[in-house]
C-alpha cells in the first residue's frame, strides 16, 4: 500500500512538473525541458548540414540579389557574410518580442516564411512541415530588412 501511495505521488509530481513546464514554455519561459529540445533540435540541424547549405545558396545567388536590391555585388557577400547562418542557433521566441512583419522565400521550389520580431536577436522560419525560432547573431540583425528580396 505504501509504494502505492509513492507511486502515485511520483506521478502526480511528474504531472505537475510536466504541466508547469509546458505552461512556462507558452508563457516564453525558457525551461530545463525547453534547452533540452532546442539543444536536439540544433544538432539534428547540424547534423544535416541546412546552415551550411543555405549559406552556400545566398552565396551561389549574389548576382541575383545584388539586382533585386540594387545593391554591388561586394556588399551582398559582405552582407552574406554578416549572416553566418551557420552559427545560427534554435532558440524561442522572447516573451515580451511582438511579430512586426514575414516575409516569403522561394528557393528551388521550398517555400519558407520568415518572421521577424522587434526583437532583431530572433526570426521563425516555417516552411509548412514546422516552425523554427533561430537566434540572430548581432552582426546579422541590421540585414533582416533585406530577407524579402531573397
Amino acid at each position: 500500500m505504501a509504494i502505492g501511495k509513492i507511486i502515485g505521488g511520483v506521478v502526480v509530481a511528474a504531472v505537475i512538473v510536466v504541466g508547469g513546464t509546458v505552461a512556462l514554455e507558452q508563457a516564453g519561459v525558457e525551461t530545463p525541458l525547453t534547452q533540452a529540445k532546442n539543444d536536439a533540435a540544433n544538432a539534428a540541424l547540424d547534423a544535416t548540414g541546412l546552415k551550411e547549405k543555405a549559406d552556400a545558396a545566398l552565396r551561389a545567388n549574389v548576382d541575383r540579389i545584388a539586382q533585386k536590391t540594387g545593391l554591388p555585388a561586394s556588399m551582398v557577400e559582405s552582407a552574406i557574410d554578416s549572416l553566418d547562418i551557420p552559427s545560427w542557433q534554435v532558440t524561442n521566441v522572447p516573451a515580451d518580442a511582438t511579430a512586426t512583419g514575414t516575409s516569403i522565400i522561394d528557393y528551388d521550389g521550398i517555400a519558407a516564411t520568415v518572421t521577424t520580431y522587434d526583437d532583431p536577436s530572433v526570426v521563425t522560419i516555417d516552411t509548412g512541415a514546422g516552425a523554427v525560432t533561430m537566434a540572430v547573431p548581432p552582426s546579422a540583425q541590421g540585414y533582416l530588412q533585406y530577407l524579402g528580396y531573397l
